[in-house]
């Protein structure tokens, strides 16, 4: 199996959008810098009909300066914290790296305007399978599309949480995606894939609208839900593989 990221395509994304921030930057102090000049050297006497006009120029430029200057320390943060790889993703094709060839391709950590975030994806002749990857602790119980945890006093609480919901939206996004490269044949699932074993997470499935296993049952579910169709051909294989890469 083929395992990559596109570390070098996100590691120039961040670069790009760390240079913006300090372009942004010094626009908002330069306009800050012009605020408190007005303020400190009073271009209208106190009197003059217009200096309540000008009052108001000089403290609204001085708090757009402000506020683009924050903007841009937010668009810093971004940048660097600007994730190149996905550690659990990683971790699960390392785990699959031994069960598939080299025909299937294993694509960490995607993040595409189009699309948005996904933890990984698998391409091969048996389609795009999404893997949706969490590391949360506890009790649940997914009920079709509905997700509840346990609490400590024994009753089911809804949750906030809801990575079938999470799914839906990217499959749906995907399909759309690949449909504008002529590629609606292409089939796209999607699995719920929990890191963590029992006791430390335990799963009541009822009916789940999407797959949900352990990291320790995906292979065999894989064998048992993606395996068995043949789809594709490899030249579309490639292009899809090339497609959610770059």
């Amino acid at each position: 199996m083929q395992s990559i990221a596109p570390t070098r395509r996100l590691s120039r994304r961040s670069r790009d959008l760390l240079v913006a921030a300090a372009v942004v930057f010094l626009l908002g102090a330069l306009l800050m810098i012009a605020g408190i000049a007005l303020h400190i050297f009073n271009l209208v006497v106190p009197f003059n009909p217009g200096s309540q006009i000008y009052d108001l120029t000089r403290k609204g430029i001085l708090s757009l300066g402000a506020g683009i200057v924050f903007a841009s320390f937010l668009m810093a943060l971004r940048a660097i914290t600007w994730k190149t790889d996905n550690a659990l993703a990683r971790e699960l094709g390392t785990l699959l790296v031994h069960h598939l060839d080299r025909q299937f391709v294993y694509i960490r950590n995607i993040s595409k305007r189009p699309i948005g975030y996904l933890d990984a994806v698998l391409v091969s002749k048996h389609g795009v399978l999404i893997f949706r990857i969490s590391k949360r602790k506890g009790l649940f119980l997914n009920d079709k599309g509905d997700w509840l945890r346990r609490r400590p006093k024994g009753n089911w609480k809804p949750m906030r949480w809801n990575p079938t919901r999470d799914v839906a939206v990217q499959v749906s996004k995907l399909r759309e995606f690949l449909e504008d490269f002529q590629l609606a044949a292409v089939p796209v699932r999607a699995v719920i894939i929990f890191t963590r074993e029992s006791p430390l997470v335990q799963l009541t499935l009822q009916d789940p609208a999407v797959p949900v296993v352990h990291s320790s049952k995906l292979v065999e579910h894989l064998q048992d839900n993606y395996l068995g169709h043949d789809h594709l051909d490899a030249e579309t294989v490639q292009r899809v593989a090339n497609l959610l890469y770059r």
